[in-house]
Parts: C-alpha cells; structure tokens; sequence
C-alpha cells in the first residue's frame, strides 16, 4: 500500500473557503493535517455584502475535528486585502506553503451590451484580480524558501457558455497567470508549482442554472467530489506545474492548449486567399504540439534565424 499523502507542517491559504468548493478544500487539507488560513469576506455570490459566518464556520468545523485553522475576512479583490491575508498567514505561522485561489463572485449578468463598466470591473477584480493579488503576497515568501504549491480556480465558463462577458474573462485571465507563474518559477529552478482547476461541482453559483441542473449538481457533483484533485496539486508530491485540470465528479481530467503546424505560406506571399484555400490545414488538428510556454509556438516555424537568442525574451 502507498504512503498517505499528508500536509503536516504545511501552512494553507483558502481564499473564499466559508461555503461550497473552498470550505470543502480547507477541510480535506485540515484533515490531512495542514494548517489552514480561511478566508471569505461573506458577501453573496454577486459580490455585495460580508458576512463572517461562513468563514467562522469552516473554522470551527476544522477545530473541532482537532484540525488548527484561524479565519480571515479581508477582501481578495484589492491589493491591501491580499496582502492582509497572506500577513497574517505568516504572522501567525510564520510560513505560507499553499495557497488556493478560489473566491470569485459573478457580478455582471446578461449579455455583454447590458455590462456595465463597473460591473466587468468588478468580476475582473474578484477572480483574475484577487488571484493576483494574494499569490503576489506570497510569492516573494515562497521564492525566498524556493517552495510553495499555489492552484487556481478557473471555470469552464472561460470555453464558452452562455454567461456574462466577465466571468469568463476573468477565468481565462487566471489561467494566463498560471502558465506565466509555473514557467518562471520552472526557468528559475524553484520548487514553486502552479497549476488550475476548472472545477464542476454543486455549489452557490449553480442556483443560477435552475433547479433541475442544481439538483443534479448536488447529486453528481458535490464539492467533496473536486477536493482530492486540488489537494493533490497542493502536495509536495505534485509532479505537474502549469497544467489546467477539469475536476469534479470524482475525476480528473487535462486541458490544454494544443498549437498546430497549420499552413505556412512562403515569405511574404500569406493571403487572404491562400488562407481561405488552406483553411483545412489551418484547422486540422494532427500533429500538435502541447505548448510549454510561448517559445514552443515560434519553434513551430523551422525557418526562424533567431531562435538562439530568443529564449530569454521568453
């Protein structure tokens, strides 16, 4: 039988972790024996209010099950709220080693020409914004020690759904962060892991969808079900960085972004009519690569005379 996978000695940072998929990460990462931060500001899923039940709660459901945990209610969406949280991670334990970036928040609703800016804003600040912001905190701490796991929470609202424009443009900007944030600790030789889950599990946002497809979320896909993926990826064990993962349902599954051979015209000769002649080509999907960074995809043209020195812009 393998070894337990345990977190003893590791400190944790849940962002958003008072309900749902967050307090279900805490929990499973407390009773493996981690030492966790829980934060949630309280307010509703559409970004207004605070309450700190919810992040009280999880608290005490990990203390009681003999766990150690401390909550916190600052903000995620600004600069100073992200530091206030990873400060008192520290200040308290004296290390950071996981963060989990999972509060987010859907403000803007309708179709795009009914967003507001403050609205776009808004669900920009909350995921891809409070993803910035509290990984920024810690991340001078963790290069320091060259150790840390940080797991971002995406959404497959990001490929396309029937939401508004900010959600989704914020979960696709958590998932650039995670590549730029995995490629450099990768280029420096740090210990640092970043990776990010597009979870599908039940929880307060999917009340959104109606009550058949919230029913069948509960059943199928309780937040429980997503846990383990996430916990892996905060492992010391985890042997992945800048991988996306769908999670959920008890399964775990890759994505990720492929680049083809496509059609490459002669020099100075691309038109808009050879495209439209090649466009099979353009689309086809054999012979892809898995991009590891942004050099994999100018190493695709086997003409380019300054691939030598290119690395470093990259």
């Amino acid at each position: 039988m393998s070894e337990t996978m345990r977190f003893d000695g590791r400190v944790a940072v849940v962002t958003g972790a008072g309900n749902g998929l967050g307090r279900a990460y805490a929990l499973l990462l407390a009773e493996r024996g981690a030492t966790v931060l829980v934060n949630d500001l309280g307010g509703s899923i559409h970004g207004t209010g605070s309450d700190r039940g919810p992040a009280l709660r999880t608290v005490a459901e990990i203390v009681d099950a003999g766990g150690v945990a401390e909550a916190n209610f600052d903000s995620v969406a600004t600069g100073p709220g992200g530091a206030a949280i990873v400060a008192q991670a520290l200040e308290t334990w004296g290390r950071v080693d996981i963060v989990v970036n999972n509060a987010g928040s859907v403000i803007s609703r309708g179709p795009i020409d009914e967003n507001t800016d403050e609205q776009y804003q808004a669900d920009l600040m909350v995921a891809a914004g409070g993803t910035f912001f509290v990984t920024r905190a810690a991340w001078r701490h963790m290069w320091a020690r060259g150790y840390g796991r940080i797991v971002n929470v995406s959404s497959a609202a990001f490929l396309g759904m029937r939401s508004s424009a900010g959600y989704p443009a914020a979960k696709g900007a958590t998932w650039g962060l995670t590549r730029n944030l995995a490629h450099r600790a990768a280029a420096d030789h740090k210990n640092i892991k970043v990776n990010c889950v597009m979870p599908t599990a039940a929880a307060r946002m999917t009340g959104l969808m109606g009550d058949t497809i919230s029913a069948g979320m509960a059943k199928y896909y309780p937040p429980e079900s997503a846990a383990p993926a996430v916990a892996y990826l905060a492992h010391e064990d985890a042997a992945v960085s800048g991988e996306m993962f769908a999670v959920g349902g008890d399964h775990m599954r890759r994505v990720f972004v492929g680049v083809t051979p496509g059609f490459q015209a002669e020099p100075g000769e691309l038109s808009l009519e050879g495209i439209r002649d090649n466009l099979d080509a353009v689309m086809s999907t054999e012979n892809h690569i898995v991009a590891r960074n942004a050099l994999d995809k100018v190493m695709l043209d086997p003409r380019v005379p300054w691939q030598d020195g290119v690395g470093s812009v990259f």
